[in-house]
């Protein structure tokens, strides 16, 4: 009786979110393995030789011994490495590998950034809202398809679905939440920093912007405080990585992950992103071309509700006003610093250039555009007093980001992991220790080791 009582008090919502996430997840799903020649190849090989140093006895290395020719290379000091220990269990495993464990971190990484982004708009904006506030996100080109798909960032990845959890927790410590979830909030601050270099600085500063942003709205002043205090306190969790990372960033060559002019690929000048390609809708992709071509674009149906919850908070008919207008102002600044209108900040605020790729603003404007998409549900719900009207919009999230969803087959099988496919990979002049840059080269080397 207690089962069948539960269930009918439970939100059928959360069944249709799984499934929203589920089809986003299919072409993972559905094929075995991962492809070659992305991102996803080096954090392969990155897991597999944690896998074999902590086999050794060291739980937390700095090291990895085998790469670079076998001299070692410092890239678990100086990369975030919570994304590799997350599929570590699963590469441990008998029967199973590093290609399993990076594919289980971005499956879980999907389904976390749907949930976290339904469980935080819910209660503002409503389980249907909710629903297509979690297609929006998931469906984004770029948390659906550029991310995990044509990059293969798995760290970038992870980080991005983390962050709406973070929004998610603080926001129910907000509203009068207990101590576990001011708790959740540290944690999950704490890991979205160790899981991105880059994406940790994006938003935690969006993070704290959100929580000085609560002063200006009614609520207890001191849990405002105590939220500012979780935040914190997940800076000070994630000290053992970040902290040997700022101190020793002397150490290394990171002058190598700035571009130096036209011709460089890391240069930020070279990837601003035009209005065209932003608005753009998404292209079926070309599965003849070696590397298929695609858009860095917002998604049609994100954008164009976010542009009526903008209006219809321009216009006061939006209830949640002063909430939801940290969100629009967010989606702005970001999408600004992905114009080339906002090249004299990039060179001119600390840290920012190296972020390299304006584009990559595209996942944390994801999250942004996901919840005024919610509020433009409620609105054009109250306005045009239609129920299907979210499942209509869902529809249209879903049929929209079809032909991102069609991807180019790829081998059934991986290849090996071990140390000797690493060598090999490495004397071709390709992934050397793992990156593209040699960014964490010790500064007092005086000859780089040639494939």
């Amino acid at each position: 009786m207690k089962v069948r009582a539960w269930w009918r008090q439970w939100d059928k919502s959360w069944l249709a979110v799984l499934a929203v996430a589920l089809l986003a997840m299919w072409p993972l799903l559905s094929r075995s393995d991962l492809p070659q020649n992305t991102d996803a190849e080096l954090h392969i090989f990155r897991l597999a030789e944690l896998s074999r140093v902590i086999r050794t006895g060291v739980f937390y290395p700095r090291w990895a011994p085998h790469f670079y020719f076998g001299y070692g290379y410092p890239i678990f000091n100086y990369y975030a490495p919570l994304s590799y220990y997350l599929g570590l269990p699963v590469e441990l495993m008998p029967g199973l590998d590093a290609v399993a464990g990076v594919k289980f971190v971005l499956l879980l990484s999907l389904l976390a950034g749907a949930v976290g982004t339904f469980a935080y708009v819910r209660p503002h904006w409503g389980a249907p809202a909710g629903l297509v506030a979690a297609a929006a996100y998931t469906y984004a080109p770029y948390i659906q398809f550029v991310d995990p798909h044509a990059r293969g960032d798995l760290a970038e990845v992870l980080a991005l679905g983390l962050a709406p959890l973070v929004f998610w927790a603080g926001d129910r410590f907000l509203r009068g939440g207990d101590w576990l979830s001011w708790g959740a909030t540290a944690l999950l601050t704490a890991a979205v920093i160790t899981s991105h270099n880059l994406l940790a600085l994006v938003f935690f500063a969006l993070l704290l912007a959100w929580g000085l942003w609560q002063f200006a709205l009614p609520g207890e002043r001191q849990r405002k405080l105590w939220l500012l205090g979780a935040l914190g306190l997940g800076v000070g969790l994630a000290a053992f990585f970040w902290l040997p990372v700022a101190l020793e960033q002397n150490e290394i060559n990171l002058s190598t992950l700035l571009g130096s002019g036209e011709q460089d690929n890391f240069d930020f000048r070279n990837h601003f992103l035009g209005w065209r390609e932003l608005l753009a809708p998404s292209a079926r992709l070309d599965w003849g071309a070696s590397e298929p071509e695609f858009l860095f674009n917002l998604g049609i149906m994100q954008w164009g509700l976010a542009i009526v919850a903008i209006v219809g908070l321009l216009t006061g008919k939006e209830r949640t006003g002063r909430q939801l207008g940290y969100f629009a102002l967010a989606a702005v600044g970001l999408i600004f610093m992905m114009l080339p209108l906002s090249e004299p900040l990039w060179s001119a605020i600390p840290f920012v250039e190296y972020l390299q790729f304006p584009w990559r603003l595209l996942g944390p404007v994801a999250f942004m555009l996901a919840v005024l998409a919610a509020a433009a549900t409620r609105l054009l719900q109250d306005w045009l007093l239609w129920r299907p009207l979210p499942g209509l919009l869902l529809a249209l999230i879903l049929i929209l980001a079809w032909p991102l969803s069609q991807l180019p087959p790829w081998p059934a099988d991986f290849g090996p992991t071990d140390t000797q496919t690493v060598l090999a990979r490495e004397r071709q002049g390709v992934w050397l220790g793992t990156t593209s840059t040699a960014d964490f080269v010790p500064i007092t080397v005086e000859q780089v080791p040639a494939s």
